[in-house]
């Protein structure tokens, strides 16, 4: 079976390099963008399984990309990992179609998990 397609955004570069870094092992992380415009033209090129996020980016904020980017492909997978506590947002980001909602104060294994899981339809 093809390892799962990783597409990841956020505007902190760090971070993305420590996401790619830590899920590369086990998943084809296929693009990195910092900006949410950016993630919607990527995710249409790219066609990645998964698409990790965070709520707030420059541009287009997270939610706005994401219901972009189901609106042309139903079958992506979102899971958004924020600093964002806002229940509200989290229910938003689920309206959208987000399958998982991380904190990014969370462990790193739970995003390793967290994307396991939605590949496999959990």
């Amino acid at each position: 079976m093809a390892r799962p397609r990783i597409l990841l955004a956020d505007d902190h570069e760090l971070l993305l390099g420590a996401f790619e870094k830590l899920l590369s092992e086990e998943f084809d992380v296929v693009g990195q963008v910092t900006d949410g415009r950016a993630l919607v033209v990527a995710a249409a090129r790219l066609n990645p399984d998964v698409v990790v996020l965070d709520i707030t980016m420059p541009l287009l904020n997270g939610l706005e990309a994401a219901r972009q980017i189901k609106q042309k492909n139903k079958h992506v997978k979102l899971v958004f990992v924020t600093m964002v506590e806002d229940p509200d947002l989290a229910s938003e980001a689920f309206r959208i179609g987000a399958v998982g909602y991380l904190l990014k104060r969370s462990a790193a294994s739970e995003l390793t998990t967290a994307i396991r899981e939605v590949v496999n339809g959990r």
